[in-house]
């Protein structure tokens, strides 16, 4: 699971001065950040976390005890590793639309076993965790099904998704869900967009259910126009007329 660290100081008086003298002479947007919390009840109420058992004290990813959203992944190159194993995993960076590892430094402290693998497109995944960083928001997925080792044990496979997101103190939820709905998305909007399964008498609302929201709006009174990357949707009195 991901956890959060806390900085403590063994001087408290010799802190406080120090942080009165910085205030006076760094801007305070200097220390601005975005509004994690905020934002990651909302991603959390788009994507219903799963819970997990523990045993021993240890978190058992192969126990489901309240299972939450299922995603489909959409991309090729996720890695993940058995969903106990007690190392890091290597992150997977998703930036631009491309995938790849973490490496360096950051890739140092990740598993590397015989035992991973990188995810299918189309696997089914929970989400178990979700943290909001300064210019990313990173998601812990544990696939729902379980697979047989060689030696015959069973297990789930867990990934940690790194969404690079620039200007993320700017973004909208819905623009951070539209960034990573490329990548993990509800199984019946996935699948809509490859199939591009947009049926005529449709709603604004149906639409932007299947295929997220549009990258652009054109408002022509009773006719509206919703653009996405391969496709504009057409609307008369806010119902599908035509797909393009």
């Amino acid at each position: 699971m991901l956890r959060s660290s806390s900085i403590r100081s063994s001087n408290r008086y010799r802190s406080v001065l120090l942080t009165l003298a910085a205030a006076a002479t760094v801007p305070v947007c200097a220390f601005a950040a975005p509004n994690n919390k905020a934002l990651r009840e909302a991603l959390v109420a788009d994507y219903p976390l799963t819970k997990v058992g523990v045993v021993a004290f240890k978190t058992d990813y192969n126990r489901i005890t309240q299972p939450g959203a299922i995603l489909a992944v959409r991309v090729p190159g996720i890695y993940a590793d058995v969903a106990n194993t007690e190392d890091a995993i290597v992150n997977t960076n998703i930036a631009d639309g491309k995938v790849s590892q973490a490496t360096g430094f950051t890739a140092a402290f990740g598993s590397n076993t015989t035992m991973s693998r990188t995810l299918d497109p189309n696997e089914k995944v929970y989400v178990t965790d979700v943290l909001v960083k300064r210019d990313a928001v990173l998601l812990e997925l544990l696939t729902v099904d379980v697979k047989t080792l060689a030696d015959g044990r069973g297990t789930r496979y867990r990934a940690e998704l790194n969404v690079k997101l620039p200007g993320l103190d700017a973004m909208t939820a819905d623009d951070v869900k539209k960034t990573i709905d490329t990548v993990v998305a509800d199984p019946a909007v996935a699948s809509a967009v490859e199939s591009k399964t947009v049926k005529l008498g449709m709603s604004t609302d149906e639409v932007k259910k299947l295929l997220g929201n549009p990258d652009k709006i054109v408002d022509l009174g009773t006719k509206q126009v919703f653009v996405y990357k391969d496709m504009k949707i057409i609307f008369v009195d806010s119902k599908v007329s035509d797909v393009q």
